[in-house]
């Protein structure tokens, strides 16, 4: 890694921590971006060269703790070869929750902000997606095809229906949260199966794997 390279990953990694703490006393779109820049201790300019705006800030901050549990979750699929993609899906899920934990008052407060600011709703709805499209082929389904993005869209749905959980759930373990995930991912495959976006046999697989 170059210097300027380093210096600019530092530049960010400073305005990710800034944002993620003026988030816990600030309404989101009150937040500047110079203002991001004075507390990471760089300036106006050097802020817009690495960020160009708050919202992608926020983006990049999302995106480098995604990329972290990917790659944790990718370590601990190859460690267990014998689980399956329900598993595995599960795991890596409760793994992003997991990630996230120490921000649910931050996240709180960019969900009141998405109804008047769409552009915001729509950029948070499409790095989900491209996590679980990534989450989902590190679990083993890589296929790709129209059925394949219907998918990943109903996963989607499972997770923003299981964050509403996590916001309260309070159990050490987030066993609440899990008990949700894995109760509406099992859902969701009979769905599938009945709108042949798995097959047959591909959901009766899944239900055995939840005997």
């Amino acid at each position: 890694m170059t210097e300027a390279m380093a210096d600019k990953k530092a530049m960010l990694a400073g305005l990710h921590e800034a944002l993620w703490t003026a988030l816990g006393s600030h309404d989101y779109r009150l937040i500047r971006l110079e203002n991001l820049a004075e507390a990471a201790g760089i300036s106006p300019q050097q802020a817009v060269l690495v960020a160009g705006s708050v919202d992608r800030v926020l983006l990049s901050a999302i995106e480098a703790i995604d990329e972290a549990v990917l790659v944790q979750s990718a370590t601990d699929f190859g460690e267990d070869e014998s689980a399956t993609v329900h598993e595995k899906l599960l795991e890596g899920l409760v793994q992003r929750f997991e990630a996230y934990n120490d921000k649910r008052p931050a996240l709180q407060t960019i969900a009141r902000a998405c109804p008047g600011h769409p552009a915001l709703a729509m950029m948070l709805s499409a790095n989900l997606y491209h996590y679980i499209d990534r989450l989902l082929y590190i679990c083993g389904d890589t296929e790709q095809s129209f059925r394949r993005m219907a998918r990943i869209k109903g996963v989607c749905a499972v997770a923003v229906k299981a964050g509403a959980s996590w916001q309260r759930d309070d159990s050490p373990d987030l066993s609440r949260t899990m008990k949700v995930l894995d109760r509406d991912l099992k859902t969701a495959a009979e769905w599938a199966v009945s709108l042949r976006l798995l097959s047959v046999q591909e959901g009766e697989a899944e239900e055995d794997d939840h005997l």
